[in-house]
C-alpha cells in the first residue's frame, strides 16, 4: 500500500498550525470555513467540536475524498486500514475519548510516535486551536491511509494536469534535488523539466510524463547528487548569470568611487582640526549616501541571482544557463 498522498496531506494541515479559537463570543472565521468545506454550513461559531471537519477540510483542499461528516469516528471506515506497525506521516488516526465503545472520538493526522506509547498527531480542535499534540496510543482505535479516487487504475501524469497527484509528484521531485520551481499542483513546464531529468538520470523513457514505471522509480530512487561547481567554473563555461553578473558588479565598484570619490575629499578636508559632527555629515553628503544606498542594494541583489544561479547549477536545474 503505497502513500502518495501523505505528505502533501500533512503540508496542507500544517498551513494552519497556530489558527485558534476565538474567546469571547465573537467566532473565527477560518474555523467556521473548515465545516462549510465540508458541508455543514450551518455551523456558525467556533464552539461546536470541529476536528472531524478540520480533517475533511484538508482532504478537500486536496480533492482527496473525506467523510463529510463530524464525527470523528466516522473516519474508522475511510480510506484503507493500516496497522500501526505500518503508518507513517500523514495517515488519519482515529482516538477514543470517554467510553472506548461510545460514540465520541477524536481524529487527526499521523506525526509521528514518541516512544512505544505515545502518538503525536496535528490536528484541530487540539486545546482549542490547530497544533501538534501527544496522545497515548492506548486510546487509538485505528489507522487510515487516503487511497484517492482511482478505481481503474494509477493515472498517468501529463503536461497541464492539476491536482493533488500532481503536487505529491513536485514534492517528491523536490525532495530527490530536482528544481521544478514551486509546489502548487500544476503540472507545468518547470515540472516536465524535472521529470524528463529524473527519466533520464535513471535510465527510463524521456517522455515527459508520469507512468506507472516513473512513479515506481521516484518511490525507491536516492536524492540526485550535487555538481561540484563554483563560480569560477561557471564563467569558464560562458554562463550569461554569471557573464551579466560580473558586468553589474563592475559597474557598482566603479559607480561608488566615482561617487564617493567627492565626498570623501570633503570628509578629509574638513577632519583637519575638528571633526564635523555626523548629522552635519549626512546632511552635506545626503545625495551622494542616497546613490551609495542604491548601488549597494544593487549589489547585493545581484549577489543573490549568482548564488541562486550556483545552486541551480549544483542541482541540475537549468544548465548552460
Amino acid at each position: 500500500m503505497t502513500a502518495r498522498y501523505n505528505h502533501a496531506i500533512l503540508e496542507a494541515a500544517g498551513a494552519h498550525l497556530g489558527l485558534a479559537e476565538w474567546p469571547g463570543a465573537k467566532h473565527n472565521p477560518e474555523v467556521i470555513g473548515f465545516f462549510n468545506a465540508v458541508g455543514h454550513g450551518w455551523v456558525k461559531d467556533d464552539e461546536t467540536p470541529w476536528c472531524a471537519a478540520f480533517v475533511g477540510a484538508v482532504l478537500a483542499t486536496l480533492g482527496l475524498p473525506h467523510t463529510g461528516k463530524l464525527n470523528a469516528r466516522s473516519y474508522l471506515q475511510w480510506g484503507e486500514k493500516v496497522h500501526q506497525s505500518e503508518a507513517l506521516p500523514g495517515d488519519v488516526v482515529i482516538f477514543s475519548r470517554g467510553d472506548p465503545n461510545g460514540a465520541s472520538g477524536h481524529v487527526a493526522f499521523l506525526v509521528r510516535f514518541d516512544g512505544s506509547d505515545r502518538v503525536v498527531v496535528r490536528g484541530g480542535n487540539q486545546g482549542n486551536k490547530v497544533s501538534d499534540a501527544s496522545y497515548t496510543v492506548g486510546r487509538v482505535l485505528g489507522y487510515r491511509r487516503a487511497t484517492g479516487q482511482e478505481p481503474d487504475g494509477v493515472p498517468i501524469l501529463r503536461a497541464g494536469m492539476r491536482g493533488v497527484e500532481v503536487k505529491a509528484l513536485q514534492l517528491r521531485l523536490r525532495e530527490l534535488g530536482y528544481h521544478m520551481g514551486e509546489v502548487d499542483g500544476v503540472f507545468g513546464s518547470l515540472t516536465r523539466g524535472a521529470v524528463t531529468a529524473f527519466q533520464a538520470d535513471n535510465g527510463l523513457d524521456v517522455d515527459g510524463a508520469v507512468g506507472r514505471e516513473t512513479r515506481e522509480a521516484l518511490q525507491t530512487a536516492q536524492p540526485r547528487p550535487q555538481r561540484n561547481v563554483d563560480t569560477a567554473d561557471l564563467r569558464a563555461r560562458g554562463s550569461e548569470t554569471i557573464k551579466q553578473g560580473d558586468v553589474i558588479d563592475v559597474g557598482v565598484a566603479a559607480g561608488g568611487l566615482l561617487t564617493a570619490a567627492p565626498a570623501i575629499k570633503d570628509a578629509l578636508t574638513q577632519a583637519q582640526g575638528i571633526l564635523p559632527t555626523i548629522t552635519s555629515l549626512v546632511r552635506e553628503q545626503w545625495p551622494a549616501i542616497i546613490v551609495l544606498v542604491v548601488l549597494g542594494a544593487v549589489w547585493y541583489a545581484n549577489r543573490e541571482v549568482k548564488k541562486a544561479r550556483l545552486a541551480d547549477a549544483r542541482s541540475g536545474a537549468h544548465l548552460g544557463r
